[in-house]
């Protein structure tokens, strides 16, 4: 859940944005924010599942 707000709010509207105001201002890149919000969503799920795989090996008592 939490990855999810990361990606909309942090990364796709941001950057959706930001492209928008620009001076040669596409729908190309605009639509560019949804890719990259999907690749830092991935790029947050294999952190988490690398922080656990880590936490289940070395438990500290």
């Amino acid at each position: 859940m939490v990855q999810g707000l990361v990606q909309t709010f942090l990364v796709r509207l941001p950057m959706a944005y930001i492209m928008s105001i620009q001076p040669n201002a596409s729908l190309t890149m605009i639509g560019l924010a949804a890719p990259t919000s999907t690749a830092v969503g991935i790029v947050l799920n294999v952190c988490f599942f690398l922080y656990l795989e880590r936490k289940e090996k070395n438990p500290k008592v």
